[in-house]
């Protein structure tokens, strides 16, 4: 994402909250990849603005969906240790590089972790930033573990620079959602006596619940089943066909270590990127 701005400062506003300073650092000539501060004081506690913090993280992931770019807004991982005055002595307003949501102090002269947006391809003006952060925060729901997971994973595909790593991070994505059900009973009634005969066979214990452990695994339906099932729910049967395809290519990829031959990865990459980003907003909009 490339915010189209000459300033090293803009403002955005959530409803309900005091308007949030956001500044912009320089983008990394190797990686393409742009940093940012998010910024807001004045709350009467801690726990009001760990509130309003996770209001904004969510809603930059968000909208890394939505404009189909990377927003990593981090785990709350220190990620550097806190600096010290030159006499050694601590002060409250150098505290530990945050990556993700970080509470602090209100005094100025604060020192902050970072935002990441990765692979700048979309521009975007600050007003259309605005109406993107404000729409995300206005879906007013909080996402569930399952998505909050899809959505990171999705951001984090834009992170890669490897093709291979992009893609199974964006399968990885649909099958953080995907809940597997059991199968059809008569299924599961051959499955059990099939657990039994084992328990009753193997001399090995340990051989005997490595292979049970595998039968009970047979109760579910497959994650790749599952997923299709998910993306025609969503996304209807020729989206649900093309994730299909996708889904082989990760099974060769994964058992080979390269894609099947003939294949255009590169545009099954993005094609995938596509069908993901619909997948998410359709389900987080469900």
């Amino acid at each position: 994402m490339d915010i189209e701005i000459k300033e090293r400062e803009i403002r955005l506003d959530l409803s309900g909250m005091l308007p949030i300073e956001v500044f912009l650092s320089a983008r990394d000539r190797q990686t393409g990849q742009s940093l940012l501060t998010a910024w807001c004081g004045g709350f009467e506690s801690e726990a009001a603005a760990e509130a309003a913090g996770l209001r904004l993280k969510t809603a930059l992931i968000l909208v890394g969906i939505v404009e189909g770019v990377g927003i990593d807004a981090g785990n709350n991982q220190i990620i550097g240790p806190a600096f010290r005055r030159k006499d050694g002595q601590p002060d409250e307003r150098l505290q530990p590089e945050v990556h993700g949501l970080q509470v602090v102090p209100d005094v100025a002269g604060l020192l902050f972790g970072s935002i990441r947006f990765g692979r700048p391809v979309t521009r975007i003006s600050p007003a259309n930033l605005q109406k993107r952060v404000a729409e995300s925060d206005a879906l007013g729901k909080p996402l569930t573990k399952r998505q909050l997971l899809a959505a990171q994973l999705y951001n984090q595909s834009h992170f890669h620079s490897s093709d291979a790593a992009r893609f199974l991070t964006l399968i990885s994505a649909v099958e953080s959602l995907a809940e597997r059900s059991l199968r059809a009973p008569f299924v599961l009634q051959l499955i059990e006596q099939m657990i039994q005969m084992v328990k009753a066979s193997m001399k090995s214990e340990v051989e005997g619940r490595s292979l049970n452990g595998g039968l009970s695994n047979l109760k579910y339906e497959s994650i790749g089943s599952t997923c299709r099932a998910l993306v025609r729910k969503h996304c209807g049967e020729s989206t649900a066909k093309a994730f299909g395809r996708a889904y082989e290519i990760r099974s060769t990829l994964l058992h080979t270590g390269e894609p099947p031959a003939g294949t255009d990865f590169a545009k099954e990459v993005q094609e995938l990127d596509t069908l993901v980003r619909r997948l998410l907003v359709r389900h987080l909009s469900s």
